[in-house]
């Protein structure tokens, strides 16, 4: 028999609620404070839309990002900013009624010499139920992702900057953007295009982005076809969710 996985990319996006397949978990997201030595406690709710009862499974893992935004999932203690080593979940596991929910918790403790932002994982894994392991075939379970931030209070360290602008082909403009601080980073803010009269022709919003401590993001804007050939400027207008705006101008030709 061969198991296989689906797993809940929605952890660090805004959403209210990440869903994968018929298991959820709400917030998708939770960022903790606190000091070294401290133990916090993190709360989430596990809910489901199957009419059966789940055995669901808790686990904890690193992971990172690479410059594009995608997810690398790392082993336990893998990551050089991860904190799956400070959490320990109430429980291995636990039962799950059919289109109920479930209140869970974990504890994170920060240890000595911890500073600025880390991070981890916390999953929730359906089991496949016990008639499924019988015969040989593919069984399929769902897996969702809860993100957990911990930022040790009093140590962070601040910065950022646009370090490129650039056109990457006839209709992709890039903005690469490098967090030099020690706490996770979350962008907004647009990208305006004006035309050789100053005059702003279009704008495009700067989705709500993660940019963990000391990394690199590249953030991709591809022109729709509503943006008609000719000359612009490009301005980047991108803030930090420290306050800081990071502004860069680029002239271009859209063919």
């Amino acid at each position: 028999m061969r198991v296989t996985r689906r797993i809940a990319l929605l952890a660090l996006l805004l959403a209210p609620l990440a869903w994968a397949a018929d298991i959820g978990i709400s917030p998708p997201r939770i960022e903790l404070v606190g000091t070294v030595g401290e133990r916090l406690i993190g709360t989430a709710i596990v809910l489901t839309g199957a009419d059966r009862e789940q055995i669901i499974a808790v686990e904890v893992g690193d992971w990172t990002m690479d410059p594009f935004g995608d997810l690398v999932f790392l082993p336990t203690g893998a990551a050089r900013d991860g904190a799956a080593t400070w959490i320990e979940p109430e429980a291995e596991s636990f039962v799950l009624d059919g289109r109920g929910s479930r209140e869970v918790r974990f504890a994170v403790t920060i240890p000595a010499g911890a500073e600025g932002t880390h991070h981890a994982m916390v999953y929730f894994t359906v089991l496949p139920a016990a008639d499924a392991a019988q015969g040989v075939g593919v069984v399929t379970t769902t897996r969702v992702a809860l993100a957990v931030y911990v930022t040790v209070a009093g140590t962070e360290r601040g910065g950022a900057e646009l370090v490129d602008l650039f056109q990457a082909d006839d209709r992709t403009i890039v903005a690469v953007i490098v967090n030099d601080g020690n706490t996770v980073m979350r962008l907004a803010g647009e990208l305006q295009l004006r035309d050789e009269a100053g005059t702003v022709r279009h704008r495009f919003d700067v989705p709500d982005t993660p940019v963990l401590r000391d990394s690199e993001r590249q953030l991709a804007f591809v022109l729709p076809p509503e943006v008609e050939p000719g000359f612009y400027v490009a301005l980047a207008l991108i803030e930090d969710s420290r306050g800081g705006l990071l502004a860069g101008e680029l002239p271009l030709d859209v063919p």
